[in-house]
């Protein structure tokens, strides 16, 4: 797929999320929490988190109610309402922004290099391969040494594929580039890393 067949389907898909958010369909946003989330809750100190495409937020408040300092960041306006919404301890900044544009993301500068967990859980392998150098910087602006990077991604899939493109773990290792350590993250499709 060139870049003219990129731009088309990140279009499509944002059009499609946001649609499927406004008529609350949204399968993937559940509130369940994943063993590599529970298990960064369970056995780190907290420290400043983000969560990268967080939907409704549910891993977000997860985490703050885990002690963690939260922000969740989706560009679906509809998602930022509702998780807004359950957040009645307001315990998470929640922010309307494309993850691909940091200075979107961290506006003000105050997360800059101090931010000890970045999560991402199906975000990443849905943004158009072109676009996907903006996820990286974002992840370089936020990240601490020794952040914690953990991705839920699907491989990519045939042509045929519906939904996300999907990305390899190949991709995904030269995307974020040397500054950071692979990991086991116990669980198929989640990805961890350390940043030295």
């Amino acid at each position: 797929m060139g870049i003219a067949g990129h731009v088309g389907f990140g279009i499509l898909m944002r059009r499609t999320y946001r649609a499927l958010y406004r008529i609350g369909f949204t399968p993937w946003d559940s509130d369940a929490i994943p063993a590599p989330v529970r298990e960064v809750a369970e056995r780190s100190t907290p420290g400043i988190g983000v969560d990268l495409g967080c939907g409704t937020g549910g891993q977000a408040l997860f985490l703050a109610s885990r002690g963690w300092q939260m922000t969740a960041v989706d560009y679906v306006e509809a998602a930022i309402e509702r998780a807004r919404e359950r957040d009645h301890a307001n315990s998470v900044r929640w922010v309307t922004a494309d993850v691909t544009d940091p200075a979107a993301v961290d506006p003000d500068g105050e997360l800059g290099h101090s931010v000890t967990l970045i999560l991402d859980n199906g975000c990443l392998h849905g943004i158009p391969a072109q676009a996907r150098r903006g996820w990286a910087s974002t992840v370089e602006r936020l990240a601490a040494p020794g952040c914690v990077l953990l991705v839920r991604a699907v491989s990519p899939g045939g042509p045929l594929r519906v939904g996300p493109a999907g990305i390899d773990e190949p991709e995904l290792d030269g995307l974020i580039g040397s500054g950071w350590r692979r990991r086991s993250s116990g669980a198929a499709g989640w990805h961890r890393f350390e940043h030295a």
